[in-house]
C-alpha cells in the first residue's frame, strides 16, 4: 500500500508586481472577496477584537516588518442556525504562498491586538522566535474567537440551552474546522483578485498555538488533520476537563486553612531544597533540571520541618508541607486513580502566583480584570466545570476532598476528586480535548507532521500531561521511531508557560522554521537551538512578578546569554564536559537516548506513566 504523501511539494505562488497592498487593502475590494465566498463571511468591526473602521486597516511597512492587510469580521460555523464566530486576518504585502492559522489563549472569547501587529500576539501564538516573525516569513495568517464574546461577563449563554450547546461547539472545535475553509479560500481569493497573484492549487497549510492555541492545535490534529501539512502545538491546554481540577482544586488546597498557606518568605526557599536533590542529576550543576521527572525530591521528607527550636521563617509546618506536596503529586479519584498529573517540582515558587482564589467564594463564575482576561487559573478552572455542569453557580467546593496515602500508587498529600465528575467532565468536553492518542490516526495515515513542544517549567499547565500524552501516543503507534516519522516532542528546562517571563533556560526558538523544513524538505528536526535573553538588563533568572504572565519578544540584534540544544525526546541535553556550558557547541543530544524517561520519586508521585 502507497503511503500518502503529505502537499509539500504543492508548487508555491511567485509574488510579482501588481496593485499595491494599500490600494487592494480598502473596504470594498476585501469586501467584494468575502462575497464571493462558499462560507457567508462578513467584513466588519468586531467588538472582541481589533478595532477597524469597516472591519479593515493597512499598516505600512516598519523596519524589516513588510506593510501588510489587517481584516476583521464573522464567518458562518453553522449555516442551519446561522451561528457566527469572529475572526482577524493578516494579508501581508510579500506572500510567501502560504496560509498560517494561529490557535487562541485560554478559554478565547477575544482576539488580542499586540502593538497593531497581529503576527505574534501574546496571547494568540508563542513561535519562540522573534517579533513580527509570522510577517516577515509572509504568511497569511487567520485566527478566531471561537464563537463567544469573553470581553465582558462570563461569555456564555448559560440562560439558553440550544444557544450554548452552539457556543460550546463552536470552542471546542468548530470555528478553527470551519475557519481552515474560510480562511485558506479568502486567502486565495485576496492574493488572486486584489493582488493580481496567482496562487497555487493547494496552498502549503499550517497551524501554530500555544496553551489554548496548543489545545488548537491539538484538536485540529485529531479531527481535522486533512486540513494542515504540519501543526505546532506549543505547552498546550490538552485537556480542559482535567485541567479544571487542578485549576480549581489546587487554590483550595493552599487555603484550606490558614495553618496551610504558604508566606513568599518560605516559598522562595523551596527551590534551593529540589536543586540541591535535582540540579546535577542530569550530569551537569548549572541551574537547569532538564527532567524533572528523575528528581528524587519529596516535600514532606526534604523539606524542613518546624520544632519549638526553629524559627518559622527557616522551617516547614505540617500542614505547609502538604500544601506544596499537593501542587507537585497528582490529583486523583478516590479509588487513587490519576485524574492528571501534578505540577514540575522545578516550577514551585511561580505555581503561587496563580494561586489567587477567595476562600470563601462557593460560586463558580469567574471574576475579570477591565480588559475581560479570566482572573488566574482559578478563574478557568470555575469556567470549565461551570461548562460541564451548566450552572454558573455550581457549587465548586463540593467537588474536592484532599488526602494522603489510601489506594493507589500516589501516597503524597493530594486534591482527590470523584470518578463520577472526572468522567462527567470528559464527556461534556471531549470534543475539545486534544489528548487522545486514539484520535492521532487520521494525521499519521495521511503523512501530516506534528511537533509539540513543552516548558518543564510551566507554572500553568503540568508539563507531564503532554509527556504521558507522548508516551501513549508511542505506544500506540509503534514506538518512538516510529512516531518520530510524523510526531516529535521537544521539552524546554527552565522554561516557564509559553516563554514567560522569568524563565532561567534557553527557550527561544524558530519552531516555524523548522517545522517548515520538516513538511518541505523532509528535513525531521532532530535538536532545536534555543536562545536565552536578558531581556531588561536585569538578572534573568529574577523572581517571577505577578502579573507578568505574558511571554516577551526580543529583537534579532540582542546577544543570548545562553544557547543550548532543545533534543527530540526522550533524549537529553548533554554536557561534553568541557568548554562554556552557556554555548551550544558545548551540548549534544546522544543517538538512541532514552534519558527522558527515567522516573524519580518525583515523577511517580506527580504520575509520569512509566
Amino acid at each position: 500500500m502507497s503511503v500518502p504523501q503529505t502537499a509539500a511539494a504543492a508548487p508555491q505562488a511567485e509574488p510579482r508586481a501588481g496593485p499595491s497592498l494599500e490600494r487592494a487593502c480598502q473596504p470594498a475590494a476585501i469586501r467584494a472577496v468575502a462575497d464571493r465566498l462558499s462560507i457567508r463571511t462578513t467584513v466588519k468591526e468586531i467588538g472582541n477584537g481589533p478595532k477597524l473602521p469597516g472591519g479593515v486597516r493597512y499598516v505600512a511597512a516598519a523596519g524589516d516588518l513588510p506593510a501588510y492587510c489587517q481584516v476583521t469580521g464573522s464567518f458562518v460555523t453553522n449555516p442551519k442556525s446561522g451561528k457566527t464566530a469572529n475572526f482577524l486576518a493578516t494579508f501581508p504585502a510579500s506572500w510567501n504562498g502560504k496560509y498560517l492559522q494561529l490557535g487562541n489563549g485560554g478559554h478565547a472569547g477575544r482576539i488580542p491586538d499586540l502593538n497593531g501587529n497581529p503576527a505574534n500576539p501574546r496571547n494568540i501564538v508563542v513561535s519562540q522566535g522573534y517579533p513580527g516573525d509570522i510577517l516577515v516569513k509572509g504568511y497569511a495568517a487567520f485566527t478566531t474567537d471561537e464563537g463567544h464574546d469573553a470581553t465582558t461577563g462570563d461569555g456564555w449563554t448559560y440562560e439558553d440551552a440550544a444557544v450554548l450547546d452552539e457556543e460550546l461547539k463552536d470552542f471546542l472545535y468548530r470555528a478553527n474546522q470551519v475557519l481552515a475553509k474560510v480562511g485558506k479560500a479568502f486567502t486565495k481569493s485576496f492574493y488572486a483578485t486584489n493582488m493580481k497573484i496567482t496562487p497555487p492549487h493547494k496552498l502549503l497549510s499550517y497551524f501554530t498555538g500555544c496553551s489554548g492555541g496548543g489545545r488548537d492545535a491539538l484538536v485540529a490534529a485529531s479531527y481535522f488533520a486533512e486540513e494542515f501539512d504540519g501543526i505546532i502545538a506549543g505547552s498546550p491546554y490538552s485537556n480542559i476537563a482535567t485541567n479544571a481540577f487542578h485549576f480549581q482544586g489546587l487554590p483550595m488546597a493552599a487555603t484550606r486553612s490558614l495553618e496551610s498557606r504558604v508566606p513568599d518568605t518560605l516559598v522562595r526557599q523551596v527551590d534551593t531544597f529540589v536543586k540541591a536533590q535535582c540540579d546535577a542529576a542530569d550530569g551537569v550543576k548549572d541551574g537547569l533540571i532538564q527532567n524533572p521527572a528523575m528528581c528524587n525530591f519529596r516535600p514532606e521528607r526534604d523539606l524542613p520541618r518546624c520544632d519549638e527550636t526553629t524559627s518559622r521563617n527557616q522551617c516547614f509546618t505540617k500542614p505547609q508541607i502538604d500544601t506544596i506536596s499537593a501542587l507537585t503529586t497528582a490529583v486523583t479519584d478516590e479509588d487513587g486513580n490519576v485524574v492528571i498529573p501534578g505540577y514540575s517540582v522545578s516550577e514551585i515558587q511561580p505555581l503561587f502566583l496563580n494561586m489567587a482564589l477567595d476562600p470563601e467564594s462557593k460560586t463558580a463564575r469567574p471574576t475579570y480584570f477591565s480588559s475581560g482576561v479570566r482572573e488566574g487559573l482559578s478563574g478557568l478552572g470555575a469556567e470549565a466545570l461551570s461548562l460541564v455542569n451548566r450552572d454558573p453557580n455550581y457549587d465548586l467546593r463540593s467537588v474536592f476532598s484532599f488526602r494522603e496515602g489510601g489506594p493507589g500508587p500516589i501516597s503524597g498529600f493530594r486534591v482527590v476528586v470523584p470518578k463520577s465528575e472526572a468522567a462527567k467532565a470528559q464527556a461534556a468536553l471531549r470534543k475539545g480535548i486534544g489528548a487522545m492518542p486514539e484520535n492521532l490516526q487520521n494525521l499519521i495515515k495521511l503523512n501530516r507532521k506534528l511537533m509539540i513542544w513543552v516548558n518543564l517549567s510551566d507554572e500553568a499547565l503540568s508539563p507531564f500531561v503532554t509527556i504521558n500524552y507522548y508516551k501513549q501516543l508511542a505506544s500506540r503507534f509503534g514506538g518512538y521511531e516510529k512516531l518520530q516519522k510524523n510526531v516529535r516532542l521537544f521539552s524546554i528546562p527552565g522554561s516557564l508557560h509559553c516563554g514567560s517571563e522569568g524563565h532561567v533556560g534557553p527557550d527561544k526558538f524558530d519552531a516555524t522554521g523548522a517545522l517548515e523544513d520538516w513538511v518541505e524538505k523532509g528535513k525531521a528536526p532532530d535538536a532545536l537551538i534555543a536562545r536565552l535573553y536578558d531581556l531588561d538588563g536585569e538578572n534573568p533568572a529574577r523572581t517571577v512578578k505577578e502579573g507578568s504572565a505574558n511571554p516577551i519578544y526580543v529583537s534579532r540584534s540582542n546577544v543570548p546569554l545562553r544557547t543550548m540544544p532543545l533534543c527530540k525526546f526522550p533524549a537529553m541535553a548533554r554536557y561534553r564536559g568541557q568548554g562554556d556550558i552557556n554555548k551550544a557547541e558545548n551540548w549534544f543530544c546522544p543517538a538512541n537516548d532514552r534519558s527522558m524517561l527515567k522516573i524519580g520519586e518525583s515523577g511517580r508521585q506527580a504520575g509520569v506513566m512509566d
